[in-house]
């Protein structure tokens, strides 16, 4: 009887899980085991590319559970502890891209290209014989005895004994981003958590940042809630004409999205636009500043900050006599600016949303996952593995080392089970065969000792 099964495995999403997912499977079995990657667009790798503004953050020396979000961060530690970023760079640098650490444990290619990163991934698959199928969107995902079968937009079907969902999650739907996997998973039972954009610009009043659009600045923010601080960090903060951008605002604003979507309270962001400077230092150098000769109120911060920026600050104080001559301004005065400087509040109003973001929080229930393996403890066989489920994780390579680690795990998992199926058919053939001798030999004994029972009868 014809194998009715097309691939040993059917990964769904070729971004960066599935792609390594892909990898993983062929090296793992010796090329044994076959997989097929189906990809909903044009072309695979798409979102890959914009990864790190283009350079690819692989991943981070410090990747631990600190670092991940959602229901149960925990959930993420025993593939991270069994591929960490020590592995992921051994697992590129064999497929040909040379890798080195920069900042704060970022891991980059050394070439610096997005680009390269995804060329070196489909040239091992199709080294190794692995197809891509693009614009092949899987509509939905059927259990049959022995496997799955996957419905595809244009009517047809692939039979397949394993299936991965990768397709990642709903952030940047311009990139690819779509809430696809959260439907393939919960029509077969899986239940879906709350979603909302991570890694994300915040929208403000806009009158308090207008006048400081594209404004770039190393600063302190903290996000308080009702007054109390949620997050806070240091590093760049951008100026739009929305709100808030940068590195330092995308890594804190997990919190302003999870406010946002519950609306309860308010929120604020609090800029210290010198970090460098304690208070009493501050003080001291506005001080050196209002006896300089010549200058006026509008220039007072020229020189310590970008013009617009300070203009735009001593402005949300209360200053707007520009052409007062800096030497009227009061001690009173100046601690009161040094109070605005250091402690700047921007009344929040949201996100950007999920256009915006780059990763999704929340998404597939990871308890209904098992964590050593990322086999769904509902339906043996289906496997998930990325953003699609509920683990996001700090900028700065965080998710895409989840990526290669869950997608590791489950690859490791399928190889382990479709092995141990094989040998199973391998013991039960045997077994039919030993069955199958000693009958015929039982047969052979038995008509054997009828003829010698015959032959001793004849005189």
């Amino acid at each position: 009887m014809p194998d009715p099964f097309t691939a040993d495995c059917g990964i769904i999403g070729g971004g960066a899980a599935g792609l390594a997912a892909a990898v993983f499977l062929s090296r793992l079995s010796g090329g044994r085991l076959t997989a097929v990657v189906l990809e909903k667009g044009p072309r695979v790798g798409k979102k890959l590319l914009a990864t790190g503004n283009g350079t690819c953050n692989l991943s981070n020396r410090h990747a631990t559970v600190a670092h991940y979000h959602g229901q149960d961060p925990h959930f993420a530690v025993p593939a991270l502890a069994a591929f960490p970023p020590a592995e992921t760079v051994a697992f590129f640098t064999a497929i040909g891209v040379e890798c080195v650490e920069r900042e704060n444990g970022r891991i980059y290619p050394l070439c610096a290209q997005a680009g390269a990163v995804l060329d070196c991934l489909r040239l091992t698959l199709a080294a190794e014989g692995t197809p891509e199928e693009c614009s092949a969107p899987v509509t939905a995902i059927r259990p049959v005895p022995g496997g799955f079968l996957l419905y595809k937009e244009d009517g047809t079907q692939r039979a397949v004994r394993r299936v991965l969902v990768c397709v990642g999650g709903a952030a940047s739907p311009a990139l690819g981003g779509s809430a696809d996997g959260y439907g393939l998973l919960t029509a077969l039972g899986h239940t879906r958590t709350p979603l909302f954009p991570a890694i994300v610009q915040v929208r403000t009043d806009p009158s308090f940042v207008k006048a400081a659009k594209g404004v770039r600045v190393d600063a302190q923010i903290r996000f308080e809630r009702q007054g109390r601080t949620v997050a806070e960090e240091t590093g760049e903060v951008l100026f739009t004409e929305y709100g808030l951008s940068g590195p330092a605002v995308m890594q804190a604003s997990r919190c302003v999205a999870d406010w946002e979507r519950r609306r309860q309270g308010t929120m604020t962001a609090v800029l210290n636009l010198l970090p460098g400077f304690g208070g009493a230092a501050l003080i001291d150098c506005l001080r050196r500043r209002a006896a300089l000769p010549g200058r006026t109120v509008a220039d007072l911060l020229t020189g310590l900050l970008h013009k617009r920026l300070g203009q735009t600050v001593l402005r949300a104080i209360g200053y707007t006599e520009w052409n007062a001559p800096v030497s009227a301004l009061r001690e009173g005065d100046l601690r009161r600016i040094a109070e605005g400087l250091a402690g700047w509040r921007i009344p929040v109003q949201g996100t950007q949303g999920m256009g915006g973001a780059q990763v999704t929080a929340g998404g597939i229930a990871t308890a209904e996952f098992d964590p050593q393996t990322m086999q769904s403890r509902l339906i043996p066989g289906l496997y998930a593995a990325g953003e699609v489920l509920d683990i996001d994780g700090d900028c700065g390579g965080y998710n895409l080392q989840w990526a290669w680690a869950s997608a590791h795990a489950a690859a490791r998992d399928i190889v382990r089970s479709l092995k141990g199926e094989a040998a199973s058919l391998v013991d039960a053939a045997g077994a039919a065969a030993s069955s199958v001798g000693k009958t015929r030999r039982s047969k052979n004994s038995r008509g054997g000792a009828q003829s010698a029972g015959k032959d001793r009868k004849k005189p």
